[in-house]
């Protein structure tokens, strides 16, 4: 199964917001998701990443480093 991600960098300067609606071929990288969550704006768009971690790791689309 072909499958791509981006990089936190490519994400940003995308506006690549619709995060929810990517196709089931993308996958989520933990190390993304936790940069992005770390530049977040207020409390709402925390939330908002920590839902995206939970929902990427449920459909086993995240990528998490174990190395």
């Amino acid at each position: 199964m072909p499958y791509f991600t981006y990089d936190t960098s490519v994400i940003i300067s995308r506006k690549v917001i619709d995060l929810r609606g990517m196709p089931g071929s993308f996958l989520m990288s933990a190390i993304a998701l936790t940069e992005l969550s770390a530049s977040a704006s207020d409390v709402s768009e925390l939330k908002v990443y920590e839902s995206l971690f939970h929902a990427y790791e449920n459909e086993q689309r995240l990528i998490v480093p174990n190395h």
